[in-house]
């Protein structure tokens, strides 16, 4: 795997967050939904738990368009990239010694100080 692909993978990993926790989520809210049908109530034929799914998919969607348009300023060259592997640079942390960015791809710290 390169240094490429594994930033690739850390950028666009967490992008399928929302929508994996939205299928539980969803799944668990059409149970609760159904109880009052298995004990004799009326039965509730809601639409929320379709709606949770699609926004956590909608949610997922924005994050890949983000990591992409992301990597396309990367590839522009128009971003900080890593002096060791070329990958993009992750957000300003404020560290130890000062404000560093860590690699996405080869995982080095890189200061961000200027001069």
């Amino acid at each position: 795997m390169s240094y490429v692909d594994r930033m690739c993978f850390r950028m666009m990993a967490w992008c399928l967050v929302p929508l994996a926790a939205s299928i539980p989520v969803a799944y668990a809210m059409d149970a609760v939904l159904k109880l009052p049908a298995a004990i004799g109530g009326p039965a509730n034929q809601s639409d929320v738990p379709f709606f949770v799914g699609i926004i956590g998919a909608g949610i997922s969607l924005i994050l890949f368009a983000i990591q992409g348009f992301r990597l396309w300023r990367w590839r522009l060259g128009k971003t900080v990239d890593c002096i060791v592997c070329g990958c993009l640079l992750g957000d300003e942390r404020e560290g130890r010694w000062g404000p560093y960015r860590k690699c996405l791809g080869c995982g080095k710290n890189h200061s961000a100080r200027v001069g």
